[in-house]
């Protein structure tokens, strides 16, 4: 036969044959061998008849061409465009960064037809870009043991530990960058990327002086705020560096109490905001109502920023004026104060007189801020996952070329 046959689908994705690029023909019905395609006017058009029937390989066994309406060159354009693009969607197995105006301008100079404008067939083709995406979780439980988005672009594995509180994703590439540099370490912790159900990300990043620039270690994903979840991030990095280096020396104190200096060390709000907790909590009233101790509580809010040297001194000088006074609830905070920041602590971790440069965690906000901006609204568990692992990806490139002086 002369005529010209492309293959295309229906909305439905169902077979559809295009000829000439004017006649469009749906699959009618199938036998054990063959397929019969009808001309889409058949009920249209009374007395009218005209179908193909193909073979199993595609070949036109027989084509009926008594076509008594005049083609419908836009409709057929439709279909073609539709089709190349959802053919060009699902070549992608992780269709998350896919731009189908991009495909819609390269189909459409290709095709050469009465091609229909990209706002007509929008909808559906955002409509078919969603059903390709796996399907969104309510739970934490529901996230998979095993998936291929946990393969990155190396073809390793991204996933090292997942329980019913934590899922932790780190690749060999972040567990050396942690080996070689976990002296400066960053953590942080970002609600505005987590999935729906899911309580916090929570980061950790390194320093790399040679290059100045930072790099993600380790993320995880925490169903809870619970202290030992908080731990696991910390054990994992260690468990998952030791593998790499039996050598490595990692900090030797607690993972929580290392967890809680990270913060502390490197962001005054964090500081501030243990204070602000154990004032709520123990002195509230006292602070509000009687202007001199609040004088007091800003005093050590303040102490990061105080020649070490003198604050002892103030301490106990703040001390002894609430004892004179009865202020025993801000003595309960006091209290807590000096067991916490003069003994637990050392005070070079949370105070920056002789280091101005690190008084916010700006390598972890930074970086936070950076994935907010890739989410509208609240990610998908899938989604989260692919740019966390895309991310890994650039970061690996970028580490690559500044070392290797590109």
């Amino acid at each position: 036969m002369d005529d010209q046959l492309e293959i295309s689908e229906t909305n439905k994705e169902k077979n559809q044959i295009i000829v000439n690029q004017k006649y469009k023909f749906n699959l009618w019905y199938i036998t054990n061998s063959t397929k019969v395609f009808k001309c889409t006017e058949y009920k249209t058009v009374k007395k009218y008849k005209s179908y193909i029937i193909l073979n199993d390989n595609n070949k036109v066994i027989k084509y009926e061409n008594k076509h008594t309406h005049p083609g419908k060159e836009y409709d057929a354009s439709v279909s073609i465009v539709k089709h190349e693009m959802k053919n060009e969607i699902r070549k992608t197995s992780i269709p998350f960064d896919i731009n189908p105006k991009h495909i819609y301008n390269e189909i459409s100079e290709e095709i050469g037809l009465i091609c229909p404008e990209y706002n007509s067939i929008k909808s559906q083709i955002s409509r078919y870009i969603k059903k390709q995406l796996p399907p969104d979780l309510s739970k934490f439980i529901e996230i998979p043991d095993e998936s291929e988005y946990y393969i990155n672009e190396r073809d390793e594995n991204f996933m090292i530990f997942k329980n019913s509180n934590i899922i932790i994703f780190q690749s060999p590439f972040k567990t050396e960058s942690f080996i070689k540099y976990n002296e400066n370490m960053f953590a942080d912790g970002t609600f505005y990327i987590a999935p729906i159900f899911d309580y916090q990300v929570f980061i950790t990043r390194i320093y790399a002086p040679e290059i100045k620039s930072f790099y993600t270690t380790l993320l995880s994903i925490l169903n809870n705020k619970e202290k030992a979840t908080y731990e696991l991030p910390f054990e994992e990095l260690k468990k998952n560096a030791s593998k790499y280096n039996n050598n490595i020396i990692v900090y030797p104190m607690l993972p929580l109490k290392y967890f809680l200096i990270l913060l502390i060390k490197y962001c005054v709000w964090h500081y501030k905001r243990s204070l602000e907790v154990q004032k709520n909590k123990l002195c509230y009233n006292e602070v509000e109502s009687n202007h001199k101790i609040y004088l007091f509580y800003k005093a050590i809010t303040n102490f990061p920023f105080i020649n070490p040297e003198y604050i002892f001194d103030i301490y106990n000088y703040i001390k002894i004026i609430c004892q004179i006074y009865n202020y025993f609830h801000f003595l309960n905070f006091l209290e807590y104060f000096n067991k916490t920041y003069l003994y637990k602590y050392d005070i070079q971790y949370w105070n920056y007189y002789n280091d101005i440069n690190h008084i916010t965690n700006n390598a972890s906000e930074f970086f936070n801020n950076y994935l907010k901006k890739l989410f509208y609204k609240k990610p998908s568990f899938y989604e989260l996952i692919y740019h966390l692992k895309r991310e890994e990806s650039l970061s690996y490139i970028n580490f690559k070329r500044k070392i290797e002086g590109v």
